[in-house]
């Protein structure tokens, strides 16, 4: 990493203190300290580096993630985004270093759970934090950034299926090379997303795994910190944000009422009414549906095809993780089977 440094920072630097983070389940990710000169003065920050592994559940360029949150620095809370490679050869793997950002992603003593999967908040914490999770996400959607400098993304065209056929191929590609076996429910999707597709009528930029689990927050002041893991960020059609964050596998039932919270969060009713708002952007219910078909479809494949197949090769440091969570895509396929079987 000093080589890599030393070609990017003028004057002299020191790294130390470089430990492994915990939690995520497609990069590996470490900190460290780096004392330097920035902006003619001395500082010593802490980084983020986040790493390619052999084989990931979401292989994407780690360029495309570092343009995007340079473009949206000040925007809305994003990591501060440094310097970033796609050649494997400079530190043995894409990577991407940004700056730390302090922040809790679960609630103090709540349970920790693989890659933040089933994360709540509480009573306290949601109408805190709802509000500002469904504000920033209006903010994302109707951020112009056509203006932007964005050599890693395919420009989706106003009135097209562009992003949506780049995004199924995509997935399809993923299934044929990753499963083990066929599967009827996967061949009955696929048909249904391709005769359906949707043309985008506002091309926004997408997050593409905004929930729950993916953002930090101060515990004391509810302020959210930073949104985290932009490796599946693209442009495209704003209700697939939407469509992730209101899935039932992200959300919670109130114990007490039975009502349900999108990502833990806020009720769907609530976050629609809150997003057309701020973002000035309609919601519309059958490209919601669309989009939870296809969030399900991407989870399924990543979740029985690519995450097994990279275990079973010993491609990633989680092989046990991504083979455990081999039951939450059994549990798309049979959420998928309710929508796609209808018809």
């Amino acid at each position: 990493m000093h080589e890599f440094l030393s070609r990017r920072i003028d004057g002299d630097f020191r790294i130390d203190g470089i430990a492994r983070l915990a939690g995520g389940a497609s990069k590996e990710q470490f900190v460290f300290g780096l004392d330097w000169e920035q902006n003619g003065r001395r500082v010593q920050d802490r980084m983020v580096l986040r790493m390619d592994p052999p084989g990931s559940m979401v292989e994407t360029p780690r360029l495309r993630e570092f343009e995007v949150l340079h473009m949206l620095d000040g925007v809305i809370p994003v990591p501060r985004a440094y310097w970033a490679t796609d050649d494997a050869t400079e530190l043995g793997a894409p990577s991407m270093i940004c700056g730390y950002v302090p922040g809790s992603a679960s609630a103090a003593g709540a349970l920790k759970t693989a890659s933040g999967l089933g994360t709540v908040y509480g009573a306290r914490l949601r109408p805190v934090l709802g509000p500002q999770f469904v504000r920033h996400l209006a903010q994302l959607h109707r951020f112009d950034w056509s203006d932007h400098d964005l050599p890693s993304f395919e420009r989706p065209r106003v009135g097209s299926t562009d992003a949506i056929d780049w995004r199924l191929a995509a997935t399809d590609r993923a299934w044929r090379e990753d499963a083990f076996e066929a599967h009827p429910v996967i061949a009955l999707t696929q048909q249904w997303l391709w005769d359906r597709r949707p043309a985008v009528d506002h091309v926004s930029v997408v997050h593409g795994d905004y929930r729950n689990g993916n953002f930090l927050f101060d515990e004391d002041s509810g302020e959210i910190t930073a949104l985290l893991d932009w490796e599946l960020t693209y442009l495209g059609d704003r209700h697939h944000d939407l469509a992730y964050a209101m899935m039932e596998g992200w959300g919670e039932h109130d114990p007490a009422t039975g009502q349900f919270y999108c990502s833990a969060l806020v009720t769907p009713d609530e976050m629609i009414a809150e997003y057309e708002q701020i973002s000035g952007l309609s919601v519309d219910s059958e490209r919601l549906e669309y989009y939870t078909v296809v969030n399900m479809y991407w989870a399924a494949v990543a979740l029985i095809g690519t995450g097994p197949r990279n275990a079973a090769e010993r491609l990633t440091h989680l092989d046990a993780m991504q083979t455990f969570l081999g039951g939450l895509g059994a549990f798309y396929l049979d959420q998928l089977l309710t929508i796609v079987g209808k018809d």
